[in-house]
């Protein structure tokens, strides 16, 4: 009877082998990464004008994003205030042309996943993750903090809607993202990849006269693909 079993189990491996053997998986870092950072403020020149994210962010280093907003808000006399508003978007991007190369791949699962490195939130909030919220298609080609300086950061990274309600978790979580249909469309060649973009819960303009922020460091990007040859 055990030699039966055994011979069995044997049975199903070799037929099994085939099938598994076409299926393979790539994991690959980011090519760039990258944070807008929009500011409006009264009371003071531009210069000094960093928030408590884009500090953090440029500690970190350059493989990080923000995502979130900043609103700082003081009276400096019976005449003037400083007020300043800061909203950050965060942008990655990888490299899928491996997958468009002969021979021929089957995308069968494709996943984004990153770890909530640091992060502050508002008063309202449970999570300090809840500040990224939603991911977008980049449109365009982008530059962002800390590959470039605070001062030349682009005012936003443009990006059609993708994704809303990214998991919750505390931070030092590891997420994944499902996003198959992006990266099969990317290595058909039916839509151009400029990567995904990270928005916040709010991104709300004007000078606004609080002292709330809500803001999310994001890092150690990686895109695992899963695909079989044809």
């Amino acid at each position: 009877m055990q030699m039966r079993i055994f011979w069995l189990r044997m049975l199903s491996a070799v037929v099994l082998l085939p099938l598994l053997g076409g299926c393979k998986s790539n994991l690959s870092g980011p090519t760039k990464v990258g944070s807008s950072n929009h500011v409006e403020f009264q009371g003071e020149g531009k210069v000094g004008l960093a928030g408590d994210a884009t500090i953090a962010l440029y500690k970190q280093g350059t493989v990080g994003v923000v995502v979130g907003w900043e609103h700082f808000f003081r009276t400096v006399d019976d005449f003037s205030v400083r007020i300043q508003n800061h909203i950050y978007r965060g942008a990655v991007k990888f490299n899928v042309d491996l997958l468009s190369e002969p021979s021929a791949k089957t995308i069968t699962k494709a996943t984004l996943n990153y770890t909530i490195k640091n992060g502050v939130r508002p008063l309202n909030k449970r999570f300090s993750e809840l500040c990224t919220v939603k991911l977008l298609l980049a449109k365009d080609e982008w530059r962002g903090m800390p590959e470039v300086e605070i001062a030349k950061a682009p005012d936003t990274i443009s990006g059609d809607p993708y994704k809303n309600g990214l998991p919750e978790k505390p931070m030092g979580s590891a997420v994944s993202i499902d996003v198959t249909d992006a990266v099969k469309a990317w290595a058909t060649g039916t839509k151009k990849n400029f990567g995904f973009v990270f928005v916040s819960s709010t991104e709300e303009k004007g000078l606004i006269k609080n002292n709330d922020k809500c803001w999310t460091l994001l890092g150690e990007f990686t895109l695992r693909v899963h695909y079989s040859k044809q």
